[in-house]
């Protein structure tokens, strides 16, 4: 029994110890100049996280925010013992209102300090004129356009009377589509686990000149069949001349 108290007290002054050279440890570094140097610029670095805006059944991303884990990056920075911009670790802070959260809900566009949009078309001219230029877009396909081969663009199923053929042939590709697109077909969408996709700008051929005018950032644009190529070419102009890029959807709508 002895030994048995002999045993436990050795062991609790031993944690003990380790408790107390830790916090020593901790005090020390908070005292380096490095460490204080910092705490006192990490504000500058840190980026706030903004909620994704829900209205009804429609979201638009939020932002992911970041701040500075102040302990990694001391420990990067160290060895040569200056504040070193690049030798910064941040941890990530997702926004309490996200769209991972909110997968129910039909993406209505991007955020919009991405700066960009995202073309969408089934449009087979369009198609072989974005594959030739280079150009990111998605194709709304059916089971008689699945099968085609694409470069540039990425393939949604856009064939609600054959759905389940069409996404066989897609899957086959070994690049599923995790978007579904709204085009009264909500129910059927909804029930396939993927991101819900609406136009926030539609451009055909009969309202092209009252509608190209008024690409924003964050726009899914719809280019409807048998719209003229030299109206997409004036659009993609319109788009560079607002400063905006064409993105995937992957990456007009990510939260980072």
């Amino acid at each position: 029994m002895n030994k048995f108290i002999r045993v436990l007290g050795i062991v609790s002054i031993l944690c003990f110890s380790f408790y107390y050279t830790e916090k020593i440890a901790l005090f020390m570094q908070q005292k380096d100049p490095l460490y204080e140097t910092i705490m006192t610029l990490k504000e500058d670095y840190e980026v706030a996280s903004i909620n994704a805006v829900i209205n009804d059944n429609y979201i638009i991303p939020g932002l992911i925010g970041k701040t500075v884990n102040v302990e990694e990056s001391f420990r990067n920075m160290k060895y040569e013992g200056v504040f070193l911009e690049e030798e910064l670790v941040f941890n990530e802070v997702y926004p309490s209102v996200s769209l991972k959260d909110n997968k129910d809900k039909i993406i209505a566009g991007g955020n919009p300090i991405h700066k960009g949009v995202y073309l969408l078309t089934n449009d087979a001219h369009i198609i072989t004129y974005f594959e030739e230029m280079g150009i990111l877009y998605s194709a709304l396909v059916t089971k008689d356009t699945a099968s085609r081969h694409l470069e540039y663009g990425t393939k949604i199923n856009y064939d609600f009377a054959n759905y389940s053929d069409v996404e066989k042939q897609i899957n086959a590709e070994k690049q599923p589509s995790s978007f579904c697109f709204i085009k009264n077909n909500a129910e059927l969408c909804q029930g396939k686990d993927k991101w819900l996709i609406k136009e926030t700008l539609k451009i055909n051929q009969s309202n092209f000149p009252t509608q190209y005018n008024k690409v924003e950032s964050g726009d899914i644009i719809l280019i409807e069949e048998n719209t003229s190529l030299s109206y997409v070419k004036i659009l993609l102009e319109q788009i560079r001349y607002k400063g905006l890029k064409v993105l995937a959807i992957d990456n007009l709508i990510t939260e980072k």
